[in-house]
């Protein structure tokens, strides 16, 4: 027997490579420090996943 699965795509979107979402994000948050971090808002906590 041979089983076969045939998928159909109406809309197909790239995802974005590590370095292009950098370059994105780099813009909305800042740059990161000379130790490689980056400085958050004050008053983001409420945001966070964590705090």
């Amino acid at each position: 027997k041979v089983y076969t699965t045939e998928v159909v795509v109406e809309e197909q979107e790239f995802a974005e490579s590590r370095a292009e979402q950098g370059r994105e994000n780099q813009g909305a948050m800042g740059a990161p420090d000379a130790n490689g971090f980056q400085n958050i808002p004050d008053g983001i906590e409420e945001e966070l996943p964590f705090h």
